[in-house]
């Protein structure tokens, strides 16, 4: 496989999560975030114990524009900010109460779209997805290695 080509293949994958998420409707929930808020609560919850550093990269944030996200969610009280136990050095970021009742609701709400979202391919289509997901997630891990 040629270079060029690995790079259309993974110019897909940005193309594949806007067409997932690009008309999601969160207005219905009346929640205080906004898109890159909802990105790092997801994060946060789906990575219990997940550093500072790691939530940013996952989040696709720059580090200056990762701790603006996080003073404000933290400001919020969404979210609170803990040394981590094996590395003083280290900042985790845990949900609080109403950061994890906020995050829920977000969770649900992109399951609930992402059914209505997969329910236009049929039965072999939405396989075939989801293989497709499960092998790039294989991947993923591999190669943060």
């Amino acid at each position: 496989m040629k270079n060029e080509r690995l790079i259309d293949f993974i110019s897909a994958i940005p193309a594949l999560m806007h067409a997932l998420f690009h008309d999601i409707d969160t207005a219905e929930l009346d929640l205080p975030v906004n898109w890159t808020q909802r990105r790092v609560l997801i994060v946060i919850e789906r990575l219990p114990g997940v550093t500072m550093t790691q939530i940013s990269r996952m989040s696709g944030l720059e580090k200056g524009s990762f701790t603006a996200v996080a003073d404000k969610l933290i400001a919020m009280g969404l979210v609170k900010r803990e040394r981590d136990p094996s590395d003083r050095r280290k900042i985790i970021l845990r949900l609080t109460r109403e950061g994890d009742e906020v995050t829920r609701k977000l969770i649900q709400n992109a399951e609930s779209h992402l059914e209505r979202k997969l329910s236009r391919l049929d039965d072999s289509e939405r396989r075939e997805l989801m293989d497709a997901f499960a092998v790039l997630s294989r991947y993923a891990e591999k190669l943060k290695k």
